[in-house]
């Protein structure tokens, strides 16, 4: 077949996973002219998985990105660039990619990096024994629905070693996010010993963790770019608390935060100046309604749930500069304009009225209370989110709350078993600038399908968007499909997020970016004395 050359375009990538692994042992020996420079970053909670099959999480996303690199990779603006491959070629119908990988590329142990490592690793990850939660991101690869329906083997995925620095992936159909796709944990190389969790490929490798505690990297002697590396080690920090963070960050203990705490932004804006970052981000934090059982299988009480919500004193609640949500793709997705409720321009007094309308409809009043089960996790502002809720909807519509908190770790194992909650928060961080990475977690086979939203409609035109070549018409399909979610109020999306750190003005080289990926590479620290 007739290859042309891929010319890369930089697109932003964001929004981000872990294994449970021992320290490290020394894979090498340590330059001893080498600088120690150490940069400190919050990473708002304990990563569940460092393995990147299972990851699922942004704490694990973010350390992920500096122990692993993929065929391509981010820069420090979350660019595509290359990574383990050094260049690319693209079918002319765009359903075969051919990449060819740099021969300098190691393990941390000193082992090549070869095609056969990411054929084992994408194998891996569509297994069922795997359960590997986001390997719906390498559904475009022919042969993904047949292997993950188990009526073929996993090495009838379209993945294929043709030597040991070339490697062949075949799509089932055109997908332009395609390269943003394998910057994910989940496209990442397997190493043969990966059961040890203790070899990686990228700029960084394990040294040490300790349980719900620090976590430490330290430069990849082997990594193909070592010599480019200005940080020599990278602590993260699992700080779920945001002012304890804070008081981290002002005692000169962190570098970089996670986050930066409810209603501080002026204040903080006052006293760091140029330290406080905030920029667009493409992530969504929503509530997810159980639609498999009563009560929440009403329509019509979903949709006055998410009428009595008031978005726009929420996130003045929240006082951090987020949007409020009246849909599920955030603004500023590229070539999207998106669909919204049709009542969000109301005003506020209407907006109860239609709310109290549905609920009414939905067969409830004053003599039919209603308590519903609101499940959240510890950390950050999601108390103060689930209370707002529950006084806008006893204030709105005399429901009750009962609320359930757990630590991260436990609230993600509720996420599949609906029997615990009816209504949970949480968040998606978008994976590519794409509104597809936004409109397929609401497919009916989606493993993020939270509220266990089916629609037949919302499938087919969800496929349609996948199939369509033409730009303009994959977006209608896919503000349509998104129309036919927000109709159905799966769920009820609260507001969009703006990335929000704090970075120490001895950090050089943190660029923000609309996925708000910051790789440690690509950073330097001022040597003179710190704050």
């Amino acid at each position: 077949m007739e290859f042309r050359s891929f010319v890369w375009i930089p697109i932003l990538l964001v929004s981000a996973l872990s294994n449970g692994c021992q320290p490290a042992e020394n894979t090498g020996a340590e330059d001893p002219d080498a600088t120690d420079i150490t940069l400190r970053r919050g990473n708002g909670g304990e990563p569940g998985s460092l393995d990147p099959a299972l990851a699922e999480d942004i704490h694990a996303f973010n350390i992920l990105l500096d122990l692993y690199e993929g065929l391509v990779t981010v820069d420090g603006g979350g660019r595509i660039i290359p990574g383990v491959a050094e260049s690319w070629t693209v079918s002319p119908e765009h359903r075969e990619y051919r990449f060819k990988l740099r021969r300098d590329a190691r393990w941390s142990n000193g082992d090549p990096v070869l095609a056969g490592d990411f054929v084992r690793a994408f194998r891996h990850a569509v297994r069922s024994e795997t359960a590997a939660s986001y390997a719906f991101l390498l559904s475009d690869i022919a042969g993904f629905d047949a292997v993950m329906a188990a009526e073929a083997t996993p090495d009838a995925l379209g993945i294929e070693a043709i030597d040991a620095q070339t490697l062949l992936i075949r799509l089932d159909t055109p997908a332009p996010h395609f390269l943003s796709i394998l910057t994910m944990p989940i496209a990442s190389p397997r190493h043969a010993d990966a059961a040890t969790g203790l070899v990686s490929n990228g700029p960084y490798r394990l040294e040490s963790r300790q349980p719900m505690g620090l976590i430490r990297l330290i430069r990849n002697e082997h990594f193909h770019a070592a010599d480019t590396i200005a940080v020599e080690r990278v602590e993260y920090f699992p700080i779920v608390d945001a002012y304890s963070e804070l008081n981290r960050f002002r005692a000169g203990e962190l570098d970089i935060t996670h986050t930066i705490p409810p209603n501080q932004l002026t204040a903080l804006t006052g006293q760091y100046g140029n330290a406080v970052r905030i920029a667009p981000s493409l992530a969504l934090y929503y509530i997810a309604f159980d639609l498999g059982e009563a009560p929440l299988d009403n329509a019509d009480l979903r949709k006055a749930l998410s009428l009595a919500i008031d978005r726009r004193s929420l996130v003045d609640v929240i006082g951090r500069g987020e949007l409020p949500a009246f849909g599920i793709v955030p603004p500023g997705v590229a070539g999207y304009e998106g669909a919204r409720y049709e009542w969000a321009d109301i005003d506020d007094a209407e907006r109860v009225r239609l709310a109290r309308e549905s609920f009414r409809k939905a067969g409830y009043g004053q003599d039919e209370p209603l308590t519903l089960t609101f499940l959240y996790d510890a950390g950050d502002i999601h108390e103060t989110i689930a209370l707002a809720l529950a006084d806008m909807w006893r204030d709105v519509l005399g429901i009750d709350v009962t609320f359930d908190k757990r630590e991260w770790m436990f609230f993600l194992a509720a996420r599949e078993d609906r029997s615990e909650w009816e209504v949970m928060r949480f968040s998606w961080f978008g994976d590519y600038d794409d509104a597809s990475t936004f409109t397929d977690i609401f497919r009916s086979d989606n493993i993020q399908n939270l509220p266990g939203y089916r629609s037949r409609e919302y499938d087919r035109l969800t496929a349609e968007a996948a199939a369509a070549t033409d730009p303009d018409a994959r977006a209608r399909k896919l503000e349509l499909a998104e129309r036919r979610l927000l109709d159905d109020y799966a769920i009820a999306p609260l507001y969009f997020y703006v990335s929000k750190h704090l970075v120490a003005d001895h950090v050089s080289g943190f660029e923000d970016n609309v996925l708000d990926r910051h790789p440690t590479r690509f950073m330097s620290i001022d040597t003179e004395p710190r704050r």
